[in-house]
């Protein structure tokens, strides 16, 4: 997302057209070139670009926070009695009142805002000001102080907006005095703010009113929707039709170039640039926030049901869990050594902008020494546009910067794959995409490392009867009778060594190769129980419980094999076998113990 709003920033900083403010004569003396960008998500990750720390005046962006206060004070019912919530489809300015009551359209407009302020209950004007202020601090998470030289600009210049707070008064909207209310909303909208606070103002509202870094109640929950709602209908005054269509983000702006903009349950965007259009919209914010909205499918009517928390199911790295393969003790060694190397991520339900957004910063908050990414996408139901760019994106980067990374578990995410085919080209794709499960791409990365450490991977070497595993302790005349009793097996590549239902007569002691261990899938994938390699035994369960195989072995590659038949086996070697067997079944079973606490608490 950084990577983004820096893209998107460089390409707008062209973008000259549109006019400053100069009706308010201070407002005509910013730089019209400033321009920040800020973006806040809900669990408390500010982005931020350009001058977004540059001070601005709030300006309109300030009704939206005091109407809050409004509600907070009055009640719904109360507020409505004095201000109402249809679009004018008139200039901020206009004096839009009801030919009956004289009660102004709505709150984002100058008439509304002036009749909202006069309704934070305070003891007079001073300590009005003071709730508002403190009001802003909740929402930006830090102190606000006022610009005097625009406070004594707009009021000296405020003409239209007396002759409005007196024509409120005249329909008894204001209270007797007119000019204490207009002189705070002055005030109010002289509040100094930069593109980063209207981001994180933005990312309460999304947050259901908590401020997402102190976890201060900015606004009461049930108030933010009536805020958000007016902001999506009047917002951007004569604009907001056009702007919910083509943004869909409640949103509102200000003369001196500033919009805030929020996506409920995702973010909240804050955009500083003083080049007004006709409307009174910052033409660079109007174009960011519609390109953001664009580029990654993002609207206020499109559901987001995943979260953050939710859809990272489980994070480990290689020396935690590991792949179905059994492994031989040297190897073993290595990964607990430098597994560490290897970071694995669960996802689950479905991946919005928020939530991948999230796991993307836990991914790259990973350690330096992490050189092999994997991403499982097996458990996730659905994804919008705005997940796959991001996911796409953060491949290329990591990618690029020399790291192995594998998105598996997508085999039924076409979209998806389409996707991130066309982001990052077809080649980088099928590397990205070239593991359909988990424990294969695990398998690979395991056998990277463990090359790397330079102790081999995989049993390429045939092994004599005296390095199985199962015959260990055993001398050398019980070694001449196995022997004996051993029928030599070469098996090739794929091939069917024995399928689920044939008898379990016999144990298999691997010579040379790998096999699979795995139960046939209803569904295209099967699923892998084991993978044993050269000194390595299968066929034992079935075997020693005396039923028919309840998994399907096939080789892996061309494998040479010693078949024992149980019933050729003597007492005291059997006795052996058995031995030598619940030895390893034990250590597998504390590893399992042990990989499943790492995923437990990894949830």
């Amino acid at each position: 997302m950084q990577s983004y709003l820096e893209t998107l920033h460089a390409r707008l900083r062209e973008l000259r057209e549109g006019e400053v403010a100069d009706y308010i004569p201070e407002l005509a003396r910013v730089d019209p070139d400033s321009f920040g960008i800020a973006l806040a998500t809900v669990d408390g990750n500010v982005y931020q670009v350009g001058d977004a720390r540059q001070p601005l005046t709030v300006q309109s962006i300030s009704k939206a926070i005091t109407y809050g206060i409004a509600l907070e004070d009055n009640g719904i019912d109360a507020v409505a009695r004095k201000v109402g919530v249809e679009p004018s489809g008139e200039a901020f300015n206009s004096i839009s009142l009801e030919p009956e009551t004289g009660r102004p359209l709505n709150p984002m407009i100058n008439a509304g805002a002036i009749a909202v302020t006069a309704l934070i209950e305070a003891a007079d004007a001073t300590g009005r000001m003071d709730k508002i202020q403190r009001a802003f601090e909740q929402y930006t998470g830090h102190d606000i102080g006022i610009d005097e030289s625009v406070y004594r600009s707009e009021s000296e210049t405020g003409h239209r907006n007396r002759a409005i707070s007196h024509l409120l008064r005249n329909a008894d909207i204001l209270p007797d005095v007119p000019e204490e209310a207009l002189d705070v909303y002055f005030r109010q909208c002289s509040l100094q703010v930069t593109a980063r606070d209207l981001a994180l103002m933005g990312a309460c509202l999304a947050n259901s009113g908590v401020n997402p870094i102190t976890g201060v109640v900015a606004l009461d929950q049930r108030y933010v929707e009536k805020v958000l709602s007016v902001m999506s209908t009047c917002g951007m005054y004569d604009y907001s039709g056009s702007w919910i269509f083509r943004v869909g983000m409640p949103a509102k702006s200000g003369v001196s170039g500033g919009i805030m903009a929020v996506l409920p349950g995702q973010f909240g965007l804050g955009v500083f640039s003083p080049r007004l259009d006709p409307k009174g919209n910052s033409v660079r914010g109007i174009r960011v926030c519609e390109q953001l909205s664009e580029d990654f499918g993002l609207h206020l009517f499109k559901v987001a049901r995943g979260t953050s928390s939710s859809v990272l199911r489980a994070a480990y790295d290689g020396s935690q869990v590991h792949s179905r393969r059994l492994l031989k003790a040297s190897e073993r060694e290595v990964l607990r050594d430098h597994g560490e190397s290897l970071r694995v991520y669960e996802l689950q339900g479905e991946l919005m902008f928020g939530a991948s957004d999230s796991v993307i910063r836990t991914i790259t908050d990973a350690p330096e020494t992490t050189r092999y990414v994997i991403l499982d996408f097996s458990r996730v139901i659905d994804g919008d546009r705005a997940s796959a760019r991001l996911l796409a994106d953060l491949a290329g980067q990591l990618q690029a910067a020399g790291k192995r990374i594998y998105y598996t578990g997508t085999d039924d995410k076409f979209s998806f794959r389409r996707y991130v085919a066309k982001k990052i080209g077809r080649e980088a794709a099928q590397e990205l995409l070239r593991f359909v499960d988990r424990d294969r791409a695990m398998e690979f990365c395991e056998d990277c490392l463990i090359r790397e450490s330079g102790a081999g991977a995989g049993g390429v070497a045939a092994l004599s009867l005296t390095e199985q595993y199962l015959c260990e302790g055993m001398d050398a005349d019980e070694i001449q009778r196995l022997t004996a009793i051993c029928q030599r097996r070469s098996f090739a590549k794929g091939e069917t060594i024995f399928d689920v239902g044939e008898s379990g007569d016999s144990i298999y002691l691997v010579v040379a190769g790998a096999v699979d261990i795995v139960v046939p899938g209803k569904t295209r994938h099967e699923q892998r129980l084991a993978t044993v390699r050269s000194g390595m035994s299968f066929g034992e369960f079935a075997m020693v419980a005396a039923e028919r195989r309840s998994a399907q072995a096939r080789a892996v590659e061309n494998t040479e094999c010693f078949e024992l038949l149980w019933g050729d086996i003597d007492e005291p070697t059997k006795a052996k076998l058995l031995a030598a067997l619940a030895k390893e079944l034990a250590r597998r079973l504390s590893a399992e113990a042990r990989e499943m606490q790492v995923l437990e608490g990894s949830h």
